[in-house]
This record gives C-alpha cells, sequence and structure tokens, in this order.
C-alpha cells in the first residue's frame, strides 16, 4: 500500500505529543510494509541527521516551506474572513499547489492519510484533482481545546488564539466529515463527534514504541529500585496548559510535599520551556530542570513517583501512556486521564486538589510500591500493533 501522509510540522525528532504520536505511526507503517510519501509544512529544512533517520522509513519527505513574502501576508489576511489562522499557512495555490500535485500524482499513493486537521485544505484539493480518499487523525477536539489554552494564554498568544478560533469548529467538523474515516485518539472526542451524528469515526490509541522492542515481557516487569529522583514529570513546557499545570504544582504542591518529606527530590524535564518554569524551577532547591533532554525513555523510569498535574485539554496525554509503559506509579489529574478507556483509568491515582495531590505523592513515596501494577499484555492489547493491523482493513475496503 502507498500513503500520503499531510503532517501540520515537521514529525522527527518527535519532542511533545502530537509529534511521537505521529511519528510513531509512521515507524509502525513502515514496519507493516506501507511505502510512505511525507508532506508538511516548516520555516526551515531539517538537519542532515533528521531527514536521513526520517529516510529509514519514509520513500519521499516533501516540505513545503512556510513563507513571509508581502503577497503571503496579504492573502493570509483575505483567509482569515473564510479560515481559522493555523490553516492560512498551509492553503497551497499556484506554483506551490502544482509543484504538489506533481509530487504526489508522481508518488502514486492509494490514498491521503491526514494527520491533523490543519492540512485539511491542502488533503481536499489533492483528493479533488487526483480522485484519491482521505482517512484523518483526529488528535482532539481542536475547537474545545483551543478555547481552553485561550484561558491560560496573555498577549500575543492569547490574540493568535482567538484569530485560530475563527471558523475553527466548522472547519473541523467539515475535515472529519468529508473524510472516508476519522481516527481519534480519544474515546470521550469519538463519543463527542458520533453525538453530532459523524458515524465514520473510530478509535485508535496512541501506539508504544513496540518497534524498539522496549516493553518488557509478563514475566519481566520492571521492579528496579535504582532511582534518580522522588518525582518526575516529563512533558511539554512551552504549551499554555503544561505551563500552568507545572506553576501550579511547584507553587501549590512542592510546600505541602516537604513538609512531610525535606528531602524530596524533583526533576521537571522537558522542550522549550516558558521563563516563568526556568524562574521558579530556579527557586526551589528540591527541584531540578532539565531542558530538550536527549535521552527520554530513562526519564520516566529514573523517578519513583510520576506525575501530571496537568487541568486542561483535549484528546489524550501521550506522557500519560509514556507513564503507563514505564510502570511507576502514577499520580494526575482527571485531565490526564481524560479519553483513555475506561479499563486504563484505574492504573492511575487521581487527585485534583493541591492537598489531595500532595498527599498521594507521600503516599506513595513512603511505601515500597515500585510500579503502577499494569501488565506488560494489557498494554500491548491497548498500544500495540494490532491497532495498525486494524486501520489496514480499514483501508483495504475503500480501494
Amino acid at each position: 500500500m502507498r500513503i500520503t501522509l499531510i503532517s501540520h510540522a515537521i514529525p522527527y525528532p518527535p519532542v511533545h505529543g502530537g509529534r511521537i504520536d505521529i511519528w510513531r505511526r509512521i515507524k509502525a507503517f513502515a514496519s507493516f510494509g506501507v511505502k510512505l510519501q511525507l508532506i508538511y509544512w516548516s520555516h526551515n529544512s531539517p538537519e542532515p541527521q533528521e531527514l536521513a533517520e526520517m529516510e529509514k522509513y519514509i520513500e519521499q519527505v516533501y516540505l513545503i516551506p512556510f513563507k513571509r513574502t508581502p503577497l503571503k501576508i496579504a492573502r493570509r489576511i483575505i483567509d482569515l474572513f473564510s479560515y481559522p489562522y493555523e490553516m492560512t499557512t498551509r492553503i497551497p495555490r499556484g506554483q506551490e499547489l502544482t509543484s504538489l500535485l506533481s509530487q504526489v500524482k508522481e508518488f502514486n499513493p492509494d490514498l491521503i492519510f491526514l494527520d491533523g486537521i490543519q492540512g485539511s485544505t491542502a488533503a481536499n484539493e489533492l483528493s479533488k484533482n487526483l480522485n484519491l480518499p482521505i482517512v484523518t487523525r483526529s488528535h482532539n477536539i481542536e475547537h474545545l481545546y483551543q478555547q481552553q489554552l485561550l484561558q491560560a494564554a496573555t498577549g500575543w498568544r492569547k490574540l493568535k488564539k482567538q484569530l485560530y478560533l475563527t471558523n475553527l469548529e466548522q472547519y473541523e467538523e467539515n475535515a472529519l466529515r468529508n473524510s472516508a474515516f476519522f481516527y481519534d485518539i480519544s474515546v470521550d472526542d469519538l463519543k463527542f463527534w458520533q453525538e453530532r451524528g459523524l458515524n465514520n469515526g473510530r478509535y485508535l490509541p496512541p501506539l508504544m514504541d513496540w518497534t524498539k522492542n522496549n516493553i518488557p515481557e509478563p514475566e519481566n516487569k520492571i521492579t528496579d529500585s535504582n532511582f534518580d529522583y522522588d518525582i518526575v514529570y516529563f512533558g511539554g513546557l512551552g504549551s499554555d496548559n503544561n505551563v500552568e499545570g507545572i506553576v501550579w504544582f511547584l507553587t501549590n504542591v512542592v510546600p505541602l510535599i516537604q513538609q512531610k518529606i525535606a528531602t524530596v527530590t524533583i526533576l521537571i524535564a522537558g522542550f522549550a520551556p516558558f521563563p516563568i518554569i526556568k524562574q521558579l524551577c530556579s527557586k526551589i532547591d528540591c527541584v531540578e530542570l532539565r531542558v530538550n533532554p536527549s535521552e527520554t525513555e530513562h526519564l520516566y523510569r529514573s523517578g519513583r513517583v510520576l506525575i501530571n498535574p496537568v487541568s486542561a485539554g483535549s484528546g489524550v496525554n501521550i506522557k500519560s501512556i509514556e507513564m503507563l509503559v514505564s510502570q511507576r506509579p502514577i499520580v494526575s489529574r482527571n485531565q490526564g486521564v481524560s479519553g483513555l478507556p475506561q479499563e486504563l483509568k484505574k492504573y492511575f491515582i487521581i487527585a485534583n486538589d493541591e492537598q489531595s495531590f500532595a498527599e498521594a505523592i507521600i503516599n506513595c513515596l513512603s511505601t515500597d510500591s515500585q510500579t503502577n501494577n499494569i501488565e506488560p499484555e494489557i498494554l500491548n492489547s491497548f498500544f500495540g500493533p494490532q491497532a495498525i493491523k486494524n486501520i489496514l482493513e480499514d483501508f483495504e475496503s475503500i480501494l
């Protein structure tokens, strides 16, 4: 099978949840023999080593560069009357569209996989001109997610969120409704669209990186006690909802933990941290900030307790899946388990206010429990290769 995959951003390196989801699916498709063409938008070309890594799994990588010419800027302003802000940068026209059509026609795909709705206009042009079906990955209910981010944003970021929300709800629904199938990351989000009459949706969970064989066998559960830190958070530090959650944890929860465990050690790790994260971490002696870590798998397993203090969002927190795979005890607010199948929520300790969040962490640190007790075969059943097998069977049904 040959698939043209349209991504709103470069999927490698996978430095945040959205990219992780896309990149692991690319690797999974390749492992099943799918030939891939990747189309994405970016300001910069990939580094040679990044391109080399992508080409291990992708037959053709095609970059559409963002352009800031006076004509492009004027066109974007006009497009804002009809399109959400983020989508106005991804509308191919003129020579850009001609070149895109030529590249895709030469690749000769069987279908278009739209990975995120931001590139929907480009996907529709390809579908119309080349008579190709579209299937779409829904990463969240974008218009609701952006409304939540708007509440946490400030300054220029707030204006950008307001412009992004313009026409977004209808654009998003049209993208899903016009797809042969759409694959939702969240069981809750899928139910939302089904209640709106969209019956072409399927549940597609995020994938573990099972191509790396890093999932323990049932008889080899992780029980090591070589911990570097008591508490670990690893996730994006440059999105408003994550930042809000980390600030809440550092400001309101950490002092309560220190009252009971004066020697507690905490790691906050992630990419592109906001200045306020750097400032807070530098002021709290027990907290270490690790920026843009190169080795990510070890981070989750370096802590006795893993946390997810984020209280706003949509879709599924990829970091919640990563924490499950690490098999450490997990303390999370409700948002951390949002969108997960009900069977998996029992492996998280849910605490929503600062007092209960601190008490849950203290309880974990005061016991000998080293795991979240999830069995590896359960992880495989939800996040293993069968999910990709199922959607490839769907694809065959529309070709």
